[in-house]
């Protein structure tokens, strides 16, 4: 907290700041170090339900990875890898 609050001494945190305090200086500091992107860039936080679905679906898409389950072959390779747990 020193570091971004130079008055902020760990005596000074302990015996004169309520934990309300600090919590608030702490997430001041946090949005000071580390402001939020500014861009074209979409974050996932500030997407809707459906367009979260859509972009998971595209990462799915990409990696090669589906819901159908692994066939016995598969199944069998990975036993024979790392053993039936």
């Amino acid at each position: 907290m020193a570091l971004l609050f130079p008055w902020a001494t760990k005596e000074y945190l302990l015996w004169e700041m309520s934990l309300g305090q600090l919590v608030m200086y702490h997430n001041i500091g946090l949005e000071i170090k580390y402001p939020k992107p500014t861009g074209e860039k979409p974050s996932y936080a500030d997407m809707s339900p459906a367009e979260l679905k859509k972009a998971r679906a595209e990462a799915r898409a990409s990696l090669g990875k589906t819901d159908a389950p692994r066939s016995k072959e598969e199944d069998a390779m990975y036993r024979a890898k790392y053993g039936a747990i």
